[in-house]
């Protein structure tokens, strides 16, 4: 069975990844200060694997670490620059080493929003410290490892209930008769995370290499979004307060179109991303699975 390493495994996406991926691999995730206790799921610290590992050879790296709070990056660079960058150089190390597949998770934020659909060989250009870094972290990884995979993407999915998401956050709320308000005016193109790690699959199994959008087949506004929540899950549309990113005060300036274009993933390994529709439904597919289930346990 081949090997793969997760990092940031306490994580949305890698605690995900963990257990969708563990049927298929040899699987050990890294992780900060959380443990996790995943079946058939090795869990060690960062720190402790990258000094004292001398046994775990991956075949597969996928690093999902980044330090995504916008407001946050802004405010604290050097961290932002240390978690989104810095820590990537041990990894690829790492790689080189072991002769690793690398798939790093980058992110939809790279562009000024006046655009949409960014296709992968756009000029791109990032209004705040996130986007910055997560940019250089491409530019890193480029530059010091050969045919890596770099994915941009804008992912949801059920999370633990220390690590909500944002589809997770409009469902809670709703439920809760608490109003939830969602700009009207940005707008993005969301993937489940059921879809991500097939895609993810295909592309480690295909030996392909290179920067891929990993995105819906269309763009939506944060609002639609919660409204589009709500009618899958019978939930009250009412509590969904349409507003502006325009009149958000304190909020650091991020793309207001954050979409991408898909067409190279969709093409290269002949995979239909799906609406935002079809991806909400992935969410009733992980409820079916048990899915779901295994990750609010954590």
């Amino acid at each position: 069975m081949k090997k793969v390493l997760i990092t940031g495994g306490a994580g949305l996406l890698g605690t995900n990844l963990a257990i969708r991926l563990s049927s298929n691999f040899d699987t050990l995730i890294l992780t900060n200060k959380r443990k996790i206790n995943i079946p058939l799921t090795s869990s060690m610290k960062s720190e402790i694997f990258f000094k004292k590992n001398n046994y775990f050879k991956p075949d597969l790296i996928i690093n999902t670490v980044a330090l995504t709070d916008i407001e946050f990056c802004e405010k604290n660079p050097r961290e932002a620059l240390e978690t989104n960058v810095n820590y990537i150089n041990f990894l690829l190390n790492f790689c080189n080493k072991n002769q690793s597949k690398f798939i790093h998770i980058s992110t939809d934020h790279l562009s000024n929003g006046s655009t949409s659909f960014i296709r992968e060989n756009d000029a791109l250009n990032p209004i705040n410290q996130y986007g910055k870094t997560k940019l250089l972290a491409e530019k890193v990884v480029n530059s010091k490892i050969s045919n890596p995979i770099i994915l941009r993407t804008n992912f949801f999915g059920w999370g633990p209930l220390y690590r909500r998401s944002f589809s997770d956050r409009i469902i809670d709320n709703v439920k809760l008769k608490k109003k939830i308000h969602l700009f009207e005016d940005a707008f993005f193109s969301p993937i489940s995370i059921r879809r991500l790690h097939k895609i993810i699959l295909l592309l480690f199994r295909e030996k392909k290499s290179g920067i891929f959008n990993v995105s819906s087949n269309n763009r939506i506004s944060k609002y639609d979004f919660g409204l589009q929540l709500c009618e899958y899950f019978n939930l009250e549309k009412d509590l969904i307060i349409p507003c502006s990113i325009e009149n958000a005060k304190n909020l650091v300036l991020r793309p207001k179109d954050t979409s991408l274009n898909n067409k190279k993933i969709t093409n290269g390994i002949g995979f239909d991303c799906g609406s935002t529709s079809n991806n909400i439904n992935d969410l009733i597919n992980d409820l079916k699975d048990g899915i779901k289930d295994e990750i609010i346990k954590l």
